[in-house]
């Protein structure tokens, strides 16, 4: 017996499509005004307003950074390399996924910023702030805050501009915005990077904090994007390199034309035995 699928996404109805409960080609067809307006639909928004889609620009301006060799975006061109920009767009964006950068971080922040909104009043102190960032770490077990951390240079470039473009305008009133300066003030002299302030646009947004990793990841592919496309036309060099060049440090390959042989097992992949100690 097959089980039907219960979503409120949408389906294909005679001559419309509905999503989110509303028809494609008329109510939707006057609503939307820009490709954002659907993505912060699917994650959860209720309404787009104006000053919404004015946050999506900005985090999508402010993830502009699109220097190859950004080990993401570098792998991006390895895998298009072979002239499929297709491959290299989504294969290097899958590699983004944990805790330590873009997407991870995103949702550490997000979470993070939920906790302190939701442990303090509406104007807290600094030492308040300080108070429930201390409290998160303890319930967490870990003295990492997503959205901090810059390496090699003394400030996020992308946050400055971010904190620039903002400003004092309407923005800046909003309550997640607000908290995350006092975040930043309370862990002084750690540097807080984009996607701290990112997190806090998108919860003022109406992102849930669940969802703001995915958010930050649907809002930057066209970096990976421009990669994609121009190394599948001119990188093809990278998927032909001589083998001397080539140094290769993992997993032994395993040879299907000798059924017989057993599998080299990589040490990190071995599974402890009753008599061995783990670790």
């Amino acid at each position: 017996m097959s089980k039907p699928i219960d979503t409120r996404v949408g389906q294909i109805l005679d001559g419309d499509n509905r999503f989110l409960g509303r028809s494609v080609f008329s109510e939707w067809e006057r609503e939307l005004q820009s490709p954002s307006d659907t993505l912060l639909l699917a994650l959860g928004v209720r309404k787009v307003t104006d000053l919404d889609r004015e946050a999506a620009r900005l985090i999508s301006l402010c993830l502009l950074s699109p220097d190859a060799r950004v080990w993401p975006l570098k792998l991006t061109r390895l895998l298009s390399s072979r002239g499929d920009a297709v491959a290299g767009y989504f294969g290097g964006q899958l590699v983004t996924a944990g805790r330590v950068m873009g997407p991870g971080a995103a949702l550490h922040a997000a979470r993070c910023l939920r906790w302190v909104a939701e442990s303090t009043g509406p104007d807290p102190s600094t030492e308040e702030v300080c108070a429930a960032v201390e409290a998160w770490k303890r319930e967490q077990r870990t003295p990492i805050i997503g959205g901090f951390g810059v390496p090699f240079r003394p400030a996020d470039e992308r946050r400055v501009a971010l904190l620039r473009f903002v400003g004092e305008g309407p923005l800046a009133q909003r309550r997640s915005w607000r908290l995350h300066l006092r975040v930043v003030e309370a862990l002084a002299p750690k540097q807080p990077n984009v996607v701290l302030s990112i997190a806090a646009l998108l919860l003022d947004v109406g992102v849930s904090a669940e969802r703001c990793g995915m958010a930050l990841g649907v809002l930057m592919p066209h970096v990976f994007l421009a990669h994609a496309l121009e190394a599948a036309q001119t990188d093809g060099e990278l998927s032909s390199m001589p083998r001397e060049l080539v140094e290769y440090h993992g997993i032994a390959a395993r040879h299907t034309s000798a059924p017989g042989t057993p599998e080299v097992v990589h040490a990190l992949r071995r599974s402890p035995g009753p008599s061995q100690p783990a670790g």
